[in-house]
């Protein structure tokens, strides 16, 4: 990228907490985890000592049916958002997301590296923000996508699609100006209309009245990660 180029497309500036990493055992030794921890966080703010935690349980064989009344495998993610009161841990926020009793290839993840700890409204209280993936699929598709962002309890959501390779003449055209749907015009050709869902998010309502800054953010953070790619 030259400077010009630069100049127009300025990096998101996002001031980072000191984050630290923590290991599976040094979480559920103090706090009580559904499933397997995928990734555990925690930093320190203006409230104190904050924990965020991702875990997952399964997938497994689930006794139920999903809503078309098939049998099938259940993936469940989790994020909770704890913080620390002398020795003990109340929960600040938590997030379910599940895909039930799937038949076919079941997709439940959060996308690697999504998640950030930022304070991009310097009002010394961290957001935090992941990413994450969930399918029910027979054939080369695109998974649902959904980035959450969280502040003091409050969360903002976008929810659409991530973008997949489908066949090797479907090029990546996705950006700022054109990633939400509600601002172009439907198509009127039904595939076509559907081919463009492929990467975008569906509004920013889930944004509405946050800080400029946390929308920009969010949608360059959609960008980065909104092209799947199968068996990772």
């Amino acid at each position: 990228m030259d400077d010009t180029a630069r100049m127009r497309n300025p990096p998101v500036q996002a001031p980072l907490f000191n984050r630290v990493l923590l290991m599976e055992n040094e979480i559920t030794s103090v706090i009580k985890v559904k499933g397997k921890v995928i990734e555990a966080s925690k930093w320190m703010d203006s409230k104190g000592e904050n924990f965020v935690i991702l875990s997952s349980v399964g997938p497994f064989d689930d006794k139920g049916k999903n809503k078309d009344e098939e049998d099938g495998q259940t993936t469940e993610l989790y994020i909770a958002h704890y913080t620390r009161d002398g020795n003990n841990y109340p929960k600040k926020w938590d997030r379910k997301a599940t895909v039930q009793a799937c038949p076919f290839d079941i997709t439940a993840k959060f996308i690697p590296g999504s998640l950030t700890i930022t304070d991009l409204d310097n009002d010394s209280i961290a957001e935090v923000k992941i990413q994450y993936l969930t399918a029910c699929r027979s054939a080369v598709s695109p998974a649902a996508m959904n980035l959450v962002m969280e502040e003091n309890g409050s969360a903002y959501e976008l929810t659409g699609s991530s973008w997949i390779a489908y066949s090797p003449e479907f090029k990546f055209d996705v950006n700022e100006k054109n990633v939400n749907m509600e601002s172009q015009p439907p198509l009127k050709d039904e595939t076509q209309e559907m081919l463009r869902g492929f990467g975008r998010y569906e509004n920013e309502k889930g944004f509405a009245g946050t800080p400029p800054g946390f929308l920009n953010f969010a949608r360059k953070e959609w960008l980065k990660y909104v092209i799947e790619k199968m068996g990772e």
